[in-house]
């Protein structure tokens, strides 16, 4: 037990792979005014290209027939309480079954969110609460609602043979099977402050700041998860065109790095000298 226990702890403090914005029937989509944006695929993982002081909204996008809880980040921050992402303890916005919802910005209240905007990194929402380690990165979390299949006929034996004793029905009484342990819940992992916030907070390109109070009406309902590990992370990296093409994602349709420039160099540009061609009907 206790080496399962450490193995799970383990592999949910992994750094993050290539994410993407879909995968299997669950989608993520980052839109501006309500168009989703230009995104890139690069090394297996999305990439959304933003411009400095845009408004974004994501919209989490459901193609099953069961209800989903979808636990959002924007910058390694929980889009609701404002709080470092922890898919274990956090709760998350309810998806209907083949519908979407839509996320405004961080949560300020039951009827108003502060607007997702992207800024520069300093002036990000992560920077200013502590720790601009994560910025660039949307993630989102999916469980699965568990489903309880209605109560099974009670079985009612019929009435025994006149002849046959009393003694005949003893030990024919099942009760209903135990309910299924819980598993322990993990806790969340102690983060020590880096001592690389401060420089971090410095980096360039874009983060998500902390924007103006629009309205978003949101009401709370129960949710009872299938299980305790999330049945998919879909999510996108983010950044500003410079930010993208420095990874070397081709941003214009064509890669414009030197680099690319030096590869593609050619030592006799003119392949074909032209000449002026006549117009029709004319004769020399």
């Amino acid at each position: 037990m206790t080496r399962a226990l450490a193995a799970l702890v383990l592999f949910a403090a992994l750094p993050s792979q290539a994410l993407t914005d879909r995968t299997g029937p669950y989608e993520l989509q980052v839109l501006v005014g309500g168009v989703p944006s230009r995104t890139f695929r690069h090394d297996g993982g999305s990439f959304v290209l933003g411009h400095l002081g845009e408004r974004y909204t994501l919209r989490v996008v459901n193609h099953t027939g069961r209800r989903i809880e979808a636990i959002v980040s924007v910058d390694g921050r929980d889009v609701i309480d404002g709080k470092p992402g922890d898919w274990r303890e956090k709760r998350g916005y309810l998806v209907p079954a083949w519908g979407s919802v839509e996320i405004d910005g961080w949560r300020i209240s039951r009827q108003e969110a502060a607007a997702f905007r992207f800024s520069t990194v300093p002036e990000s929402y992560a920077a200013r609460t502590g720790n601009a380690r994560e910025v660039g990165v949307i993630g989102v979390a999916i469980f699965s609602e568990r489903w309880s299949p209605p109560p099974r006929p009670l079985y009612v034996p019929p009435p025994p043979p006149p002849w046959e004793g009393r003694d005949d029905l003893e030990g024919r009484v099942h009760g209903l099977p135990p309910a299924a342990e819980q598993a322990p819940s993990l806790g969340a992992p102690s983060a020590a402050p880096s001592p690389l916030a401060e420089k971090r907070a410095q980096r360039p390109g874009l983060g998500t700041e902390f924007g103006e109070a629009v309205s978003s009406q949101v009401t709370e309902v129960p949710f009872e998860r299938a299980r305790q590990r999330p049945d998919a992370v879909i999510g996108a990296r983010y950044d500003d065109r410079a930010g993208l093409m420095a990874l070397g994602i081709d941003v214009d349709g064509e890669r414009t790095s030197d680099a690319r420039l030096r590869a593609t160099a050619e030592p006799f540009p003119v392949v074909e000298r032209g000449y002026a061609e006549p117009p029709p009907g004319w004769r020399r």
